[in-house]
């Protein structure tokens, strides 16, 4: 079975963590499943040396200046799942729809090469609406490939395409798709309220085997409270701030993660008084979350949407107690076996988690934290959903 991933996000040169969990994706299908074969298509999503912006016209210019990094083809698991990377501009929408037919040909480009190293492509798998899902129609329509399209949106739909030619494109590549996979039920009845259908559940997966427990017990009798998650107001981190100020017993914050609001949760710690209690780690690539999960005593994320939130998944992964809001996906998969649940922006209940987080988090079973995520996130159970969708749309196609 061939496959084709047109992925909306992708880590990139400039960016390594946006859309790592497609990458992790294909990975894992190839892996379980070694008659699978995977293209991803890759034109400089996320990558700042393609990303040309109005706001910022001589850096602009100096870029394209500069000109294009190399094309380049790129085997990352056996011979089975291949990236095809060929540098594409993208500009505003609002301008000749940013460069929109320049990506197109990228990915029939792509197509090609994939298919003349391993046949014809059977299903396109967009990972969100649009962009991935827009060119999956395309490609689609031009090649007769049936495709489906994985949701990550949060909220859905994003402000971003609430109005306009987007949201119509957006629409009409989930009208025309096989199967629309949403990665929470919250978000599948968000996605209904707008006419979609054909919708069904699957989780982002977590690959087990480098999300394990730590071999050693933590040797730090302070309490450590962990937070991941890009510093920006979706996740919360001046809510978490506010409530970790309000607590009455010993412990410290670790928050991983980068962006625009870093200086201002900075300033907000040392106003609250918890700055020597608080670091602020910036990015952290995937051995150090790994670190940071299996070194703290809970994990805590103050979300005000997700879509799923898969960082939950990865510390229960670890076998870490979890607190988070009910803010879209959380609370589909946290309970009273492996943590607590607040509503979103509240400050004092967040604070009263964490306090009963500290007090009782003995009652909270490793083993059983881990047995819970490994029926739902597992990089087998989801991969084998995943191939269950492609061959009801390739059963669907033949009959």
């Amino acid at each position: 079975m061939n496959i084709f991933f047109i992925p909306s996000w992708y880590p990139s040169k400039t960016d390594a963590l946006p859309g790592i969990f497609f990458r992790d994706q294909a990975l894992a299908i190839a892996r379980h499943f070694p008659d699978v074969n995977i293209g991803i298509s890759i034109w400089g999503q996320n990558d700042d040396r393609l990303l040309l912006w109005s706001r910022k016209p001589f850096q602009s210019m100096k870029k394209w200046i500069n000109g294009k990094p190399k094309s380049s083809i790129k085997y990352i698991y056996e011979r089975q799942v291949v990236e095809y990377f060929t540098p594409t501009y993208t500009w505003s929408y609002k301008l000749k729809e940013g460069n929109m037919s320049g990506i197109i040909h990228t990915n029939k480009v792509h197509l090609a090469e994939f298919e003349r190293a391993f046949g014809k492509v059977d299903i396109i798998h967009a990972h969100v609406g649009f962009p991935a899902g827009h060119l999956a129609k395309m490609l689609s329509e031009a090649f007769n490939i049936p495709y489906i399209i994985t949701e990550q949106m949060s909220p859905f739909p994003h402000e971003y395409y609430v109005s306009g030619r987007q949201n119509q494109l957006l629409l009409e590549a989930y009208h025309h798709s096989d199967r629309n996979i949403s990665i929470s039920k919250a978000q599948a009845a968000e996605m209904s309220k707008l006419g979609i259908r054909n919708i069904v559940k699957i989780p982002n997966l977590v690959d087990e085997s480098f999300f394990q427990p730590a071999t050693s017990t933590k040797s730090d009798k302070e309490f450590t409270f962990f937070s991941l998650g890009r510093l920006e107001p979706q996740k919360g981190m001046d809510i978490l701030l506010n409530s970790f100020a309000l607590l009455q017993v010993n412990a410290q914050l670790r928050i991983g993660g980068d962006g625009s609001r870093m200086d201002e949760y900075r300033t907000l710690a040392i106003t609250l008084g918890i700055s020597h209690k608080v670091q602020f780690l910036g990015e952290l690539d995937k051995e150090q979350v790994l670190v940071e999960f299996q070194n703290c005593d809970a994990f805590v994320l103050a979300s005000r949407h997700e879509s799923m939130g898969v960082v939950f998944a990865e510390a229960m992964a670890i076998g870490k107690p979890v607190i988070g809001t009910i803010c879209g996906g959380p609370e589909e998969f946290i309970n009273k076996t492996n943590g607590y649940l607040v509503a979103p922006e509240d400050v004092k209940g967040l604070t009263n988690a964490m306090a009963d987080m500290i007090k009782s988090h003995q009652q909270f079973d490793a083993g059983t934290i881990r047995k819970n995520f490994m029926n739902q996130f597992s990089s087998e159970k989801v991969s084998t959903q995943i191939m269950e969708i492609y061959t009801q749309v390739l059963e669907r196609q033949s009959s």
